[in-house]
């Protein structure tokens, strides 16, 4: 019997989005004893993807088509009719942002972003059957769980790196857009600020940070100008793309910081995963508690909870200790959320 051969519809773009997630894919495909490439003819894909992927023209080289989402319907009306060469039970949706069953999360974030509910599920009830999404809470009616995203090589042990002020010039920082981020973000600057010895080298890298917002999106992007370079805090561009596990590592602590809409519905990203993998010790605010079933029993030693400031001066303290303690937590999710299990999930699913 022939080895499965997937492949993928999606918006593509290199520096953005879950290419890279796909490139694990890839990366996997041989040791989950698949093939896995770019479907062409239904998909878009931006220069940079093209010569980092590979790109199948012939629709007829796939045995299944698993078609991914984030914020864009991006398929053309021909693009939809070329689906249907392939059969029904041989397609996937991958729902990254939880579009089917779509509720507002806190403070209005909505996954249905700037579509209709309804939209989106006439839409993926027209393509399959087959609906998966990485969530953790309970998932809506005629949705199947699928991790989607796994811990990517290469994994920094936190001892590897050491402590020192070379490889550790930050105690703390995030990197990332403030998308309904901005509270928890404060919140952990006055944490560290509060913590004994207080933690005074931070950054942040990303988008919004400083005083500007996202034009139409005002309410998801607000900050304070100045507010936290007055409390030391370095602010910086975002990281490129392919540097954002290397950077994460320069610090001893990062915070996971996420959107109420995961929250509320405890959907998974790569940055989970990330900053896991970048050699930094995952600090897990109240809001990330859901987390806890993937990182495992040793997930509670590393939550913030009630003493955020106490949180921080334990493990700045004690980072030889937690450091252990996350080396463990990465090698039981190498075997549980290394991407040749995803894709094997994936596989499962399909069959």
């Amino acid at each position: 019997m022939s080895r499965p051969r997937i492949l993928v519809a999606g918006n593509f773009h290199w520096q953005a989005g879950f290419s890279q997630t796909v490139a694990a894919y890839v990366r996997a495909a041989r040791e989950a004893d698949c093939e896995v490439r770019l479907c062409g003819p239904l998909s878009r894909v931006d220069a940079e993807t093209a010569r980092h992927l590979p790109v199948e023209p012939n629709l007829r080289w796939g045995t299944h088509l698993v078609i991914m989402f984030e914020a864009k319907q991006f398929l053309t009306e021909a693009q939809l009719d070329l689906v249907a060469a392939f059969p029904r039970q041989r397609r996937a949706i991958v729902d990254f942002d939880g579009h089917w069953g779509a509720e507002e999360g806190g403070d209005g974030d909505s996954a249905s972003g700037r579509y209709s509910a309804e939209s989106w599920r006439r839409l993926y009830s027209t393509l399959s059957d087959l609906i998966l999404q990485p969530r953790l809470g309970p998932l809506p009616a005629g949705a199947r769980f699928f991790k989607c995203f796994g811990l990517a090589a290469p994994v920094r042990h936190p001892l590897e790196l050491g402590t020192g002020a070379q490889s550790r010039p930050y105690d703390l920082q995030y990197i990332g857009s403030n998308w309904w981020r901005w509270e928890p973000m404060t919140e952990m600057v006055e944490a560290a600020a509060a913590a004994r010895p207080p933690l005074r080298r931070l950054r942040v890298c990303g988008r919004w940070w400083d005083g500007g917002s996202c034009a139409g999106f005002e309410e998801a992007t607000p900050s304070e100008p100045g507010w936290l370079r007055a409390r030391g805090v370095e602010v910086h561009p975002p990281v490129p793309f392919g540097h954002v596990v290397e950077q994460m590592g320069r610090s001893l602590i990062s915070p996971v910081l996420v959107r109420p809409l995961v929250t509320s519905t405890g959907l998974l990203t790569p940055r989970m995963f990330e900053t896991l993998a970048s050699g930094s010790l995952p600090v897990l605010p109240v809001a990330a508690k859901f987390l806890a079933p993937v990182y495992g029993d040793e997930a509670e030693h590393l939550m913030l909870g009630d003493d955020p400031a106490g949180t921080l001066s334990r493990l700045s303290a004690e980072h030889e200790r937690y450091g252990r303690l996350v080396g463990e937590i990465q090698d039981r999710l190498r075997v549980e959320y290394g991407y040749p299990r995803v894709l094997r999930d994936l596989l499962d699913l399909l069959a």
